[in-house]
């Protein structure tokens, strides 16, 4: 056989050998790629932690004093209360009382309970601290009102569901803390739960859906602008608790 043959078979016999080698190596990097892919869709997004409940914290209930006649129709009290509490947010209070709403109703509650006083119900060392346990159990409600989802302030809707809070929610007496309370929510099949309670079946029209807790209270949900297609967990409760109200400023004249 001539060199010419030779070196011809030889690279017959080469071709399909380097050929192989390719077609390996090709292989080799489409399933790593295949496997990062897989890998990447397979874990699953991890959801932003719930925030915790932090404290104690102190602040003004209101951010002026507050004058209110007695019941003995001839002395004033001029007085300026502060709040021990725990929150979310360090700066939860001083946002709440920068609401006028919240801080008109607040300034309401304050004159009607120390309007039926007398001077002894504010300065006995027996009744002060009932006078106190009292104004306490009044603002709870209206410093740490019910949030839904991501919603800023009580009255703004959830963004990835657009539940809202119902008309009468303002006087729910749910209590339970926003990162332990969820609202199971299935649009298509028209249904709402609070932590996987009793259901309750809606039309899609309702701006006062009441919504039982288990516990005697409700919670009222408008659910009109409510995302057609959403099924998922919504947060609800409050954002904080208050634990006792102190004397700051007071004055009786």
């Amino acid at each position: 056989m001539s060199d010419a043959k030779k070196d011809e078979t030889k690279n017959e016999k080469a071709a399909p050998q380097g050929k192989g080698k390719l077609l390996a190596i090709g292989g080799g990097v489409t399933a790593l790629a295949l496997a990062f892919v897989a890998a990447t869709f397979a874990v699953p997004a991890k959801e932003a932690p719930l925030p915790t409940l932090a404290g104690p914290f102190v602040g003004p209930i209101t951010p002026s004093k507050v004058q209110v006649n007695l019941n003995d129709g001839r002395t004033y009290l001029v007085l300026q209360l502060n709040l021990l509490h725990d929150a979310y947010s360090p700066d939860y209070l001083t946002q709440r009382a920068a609401d006028a709403v919240c801080q008109a109703e607040i300034r309401d509650a304050l004159v009607t309970i120390a309007s039926a006083k007398s001077r002894s119900d504010v300065t006995d060392k027996v009744n002060k601290p009932v006078f106190l346990e009292e104004v306490r159990h009044a603002i709870e409600p209206l410093v740490f009102p019910i949030h839904l989802g991501d919603g800023a302030t009580p009255s703004t809707a959830d963004s990835a569901s657009k539940l809202a809070p119902g008309t009468s929610m303002s006087r729910s007496g749910f209590r339970g803390m926003h990162s332990d309370h969820v609202l199971r929510v299935d649009a298509l099949q028209k249904l709402v739960s609070l932590d996987g309670g009793a259901e309750v079946r809606f039309q899609g029209d309702e701006q006062d859906l009441e919504v039982p807790c288990g516990d005697g209270t409700s919670l009222w949900l408008d659910v009109r602008a409510l995302e057609p297609g959403f099924q998922g967990s919504v947060q609800v409760g409050v954002m904080g608790r208050t634990r006792r109200v102190l004397w700051n400023e007071v004055l009786l004249q």
